[in-house]
């Protein structure tokens, strides 16, 4: 036991000198310790550390959210410092006012679709029609790009129900600032959920060589990158050697624009909410499930009337499996290419300006909608 604590306690060090921030530092240092141990991924400590006043309706569902912080947390390695209006994130410089990620994102713009000449295939892909959802909401078009590579069960839900009409109507009933926005319970108060069964965490997944995963930076023995769009650590692809399955554990990283699953105090209690990421939030990684990201429509997102709970709130008029749309009325997306000349030379840049302070949630690969012909 004392020697696990000394290698967490060794990790943290050396990762705080790597990620300024601590709370990305020490949640990093947490996750590679239990990887290297094969350990279970932490529980959520909320149930059990948590004094602050329970926000859960009588029904005998979950309050499907995002956890509310921790008042009074008992000292342990494991000490979790939970986003909320209360217990803002926590940054580099704790002088300054929270900032989007270093690189100025340029968001496709629905109103105005582009020509397809002016994206180059080595530079742009197509988005998968299949492994799409597109929100047309009070505020504007939502395009989620799908990973079901990383969250099959998850992804095979949200279609079922885009399918079924269940969140035409919802709205995001809690939006906070520099955070995230929820939706996707029929109640309206979070405390609601579909007929389907709770579906099983994915908070982790498996990642073989051909994964496509693209690698930004090593850091502390792990990488931190991209698959398609979805922002990824995960272990160094030389341990796929010693792995039976050849493959290495990795999992997503809740960035601006990321599709996650809330869910209650229990790990498998998700069932039909989401949120919406507004801001990067490490501290929800390997806690909630992630299952696709915004390729269009991340101004939509930041444009939600915030509150808890929202008053008037935004609504999702229709939510649609991508595909399912007529030809000649769905959008044709193509996406940055993480591997790209483009993407490259905007990754390099990043690297350069950030140095040690680099995150994957720092750039972001740009989705754009093409015109018709």
């Amino acid at each position: 036991m004392k020697l696990s604590l000394y290698f967490v306690s060794l990790l943290t060090i050396t990762l705080n000198w790597i990620h300024p921030s601590p709370v990305l530092s020490r949640t990093t240092a947490i996750h590679w310790a239990q990887i290297q141990t094969d350990a279970e991924p932490l529980s959520n400590p909320d149930a059990s550390k948590s004094t602050a006043k329970p926000r859960q309706s009588t029904s005998s569902k979950p309050f499907s959210k995002p956890a509310s912080s921790p008042a009074k947390a008992t000292p342990t390695v494991a000490h979790w410092n939970i986003p909320t209006p209360e217990n803002p994130p926590t940054h580099s410089n704790s002088n300054s006012k929270p900032q989007p990620p270093a690189q100025v994102l340029a968001e496709a713009n629905p109103a105005q679709p582009l020509a397809k000449a002016v994206f180059p295939d080595e530079d742009w892909r197509t988005l998968n029609p299949e492994n799409a959802l597109i929100f047309e909401t009070t505020k504007g078009r939502i395009i989620v790009e799908l990973a079901p590579d990383i969250a099959p069960g998850h992804v095979e839900r949200v279609k079922k129900l885009a399918r079924e009409g269940f969140y035409n109507g919802l709205s995001f009933h809690r939006v906070i600032n520099d955070f995230m926005a929820q939706g996707g319970d029929p109640k309206g108060d979070g405390s609601g959920g579909s007929d389907q069964p709770d579906l099983r965490a994915e908070f982790n997944f498996r990642r073989g060589a051909d994964s496509g995963f693209v690698k930004a930076v090593d850091r502390g023995g792990a990488s931190i990158g991209w698959i398609r769009t979805i922002p990824v650590t995960t272990q160094s692809d030389i341990l796929m050697e010693r792995t039976t399955d050849k493959k290495v554990a990795a999992w997503g990283n809740h960035c601006l624009g990321v599709a996650s699953m809330a869910r209650g105090n229990d790990e498998n209690s998700a069932n039909s909410q989401f949120f919406l990421m507004r801001a990067a939030y490490p501290t929800l990684d390997r806690r909630y499930t992630i299952w696709g990201r915004a390729v269009v429509g991340v101004d939509v997102i930041r444009a939600f009337k915030v509150g808890e709970p929202v008053i008037d709130p935004d609504k999702m008029l229709t939510v649609r499996v991508l595909s399912d749309l007529e030809e000649s009325e769905r959008p044709k997306v193509v996406i940055q290419r993480t591997d790209g000349p483009l993407f490259q030379a905007k990754l390099k840049a990043t690297l350069e300006q950030r140095g040690a302070a680099f995150s994957n949630c720092d750039i972001m690969p740009e989705g754009r909608i093409l015109a018709r012909n």
